[in-house]
């Protein structure tokens, strides 16, 4: 075989790699999942995510809702494009998650926070995962709760790997000084 069909195979394999890692990103930001503490509710959070190309941001919601979980709370985890993501009352908290692209949310974040129609008095956070210090799409999203007259009280942007969402403390920590 010459060079440039070894080459070819080789591009149409990444392609290929990359198709199958966008659809799994899809199916699992249509997806939720009900987490409830052992003992006694002390409160409602909603985790909105997308879970991007690693799932690194959906690795980080479920660290976050383990806290929550340990705390008393009741949690829904929800994929951004899932039904359930879209409806914010009966909560006490909101946070939204994206990894980063082009140094800002991805698009199904955003256009989720677009449609966003808040429920009163519910608390926000946002966070981000992005691989660079220049890369601050958590104050995006921030600013698009902001402009529905929401008060974000938590805006985080944490620093990744590829391969996923890392240190399970920081998460830990973020819901911490959320509550």
């Amino acid at each position: 075989m010459d060079i440039l069909m070894i080459l070819g195979v080789f591009i149409g394999l990444l392609i290929l790699i990359m198709i199958i890692s966008w659809l799994i990103g899809v199916i699992r930001s249509k997806s939720s999942h009900f987490i409830k503490p052992s003992g006694d509710i002390r409160g409602k959070a909603l985790i909105v995510y997308d879970p991007g190309f690693t799932g690194g941001t959906r690795t980080a919601a479920i660290y976050m809702a383990e806290e929550l979980k340990s705390n008393g709370y009741e949690v829904t985890l929800a994929g951004v494009r899932s039904a359930v993501a879209l409806n914010t009352s009966g909560y006490d908290l909101l946070i939204v998650g994206s990894p980063t692209y082009g140094a800002k949310p991805t698009g199904p974040v955003e256009t989720y926070l677009n449609n966003l129609k808040p429920a009163e008095n519910i608390i926000t956070a946002v966070y981000a995962l992005a691989g660079s210090e220049d890369q601050d799409s958590n104050t995006i999203m921030a600013q698009a709760l902001e402009d529905k007259n929401m008060k974000v009280k938590l805006s985080t942007k944490f620093g990744h790997t590829v391969w996923g969402a890392g240190d399970k403390n920081k998460y830990s920590q973020f819901i911490v000084r959320l509550l």
